[in-house]
């Protein structure tokens, strides 16, 4: 309970992600095809890793901002792709950080992943607009929508 009561605390701080749920709801999340990066027994990062077929998607990346520019975002990216067995994985981001970070990791920026990543990738972002809205959660909405433009897909393929 003490990882989801951490990943409450941090989607609530970074509206750059998903909103939080439940803390029943984000121990379902913390149990299923995610990654964490622990420090002394402690969570400090987590992402999301989505299947789609043959292409994975690493989303909802977030590190406890104690531990950031120390090297973990990377840990974490390569503990996504490690876990994986797809041949294709994306990531998008706006964050020129994470993109450097993601570049490091062997991702490079594509234009166009593909018509049926294309479409998830669609999809997903309409159903966290929707999750914004039915939330109430018009900050974080506006932040993200304020952005979407500069955006960009991140793709690594094995």
């Amino acid at each position: 309970m003490e990882d989801a009561v951490w990943l409450r605390e941090m989607l609530s701080q970074e509206l750059e992600v998903r909103p939080p749920r439940s803390l029943k709801a984000e121990q379902k999340f913390l149990a299923g095809n995610i990654a964490t990066l622990r420090q002394d027994g402690q969570i400090i990062g987590y992402t999301d890793i989505r299947n789609y077929g043959k292409t994975a998607e690493i989303t909802t990346f977030i590190i406890d901002p104690k531990y950031r520019g120390k090297g973990n975002a990377k840990k974490l990216v390569l503990m996504a792709i490690e876990m994986s067995p797809q041949k294709i994985i994306l990531s998008c981001t706006k964050n020129p950080k994470m993109a450097n970070v993601l570049e490091d990791c062997g991702f490079e920026i594509t234009h166009w992943p593909g018509l049926k990543e294309y479409i998830l990738l669609t999809i997903n972002t309409i159903k966290r607009i929707f999750s914004m809205l039915f939330r109430l959660e018009f900050k974080r909405l506006w932040i993200q929508a304020k952005g979407f433009m500069k955006y960009k897909i991140y793709k690594l393929e094995r």
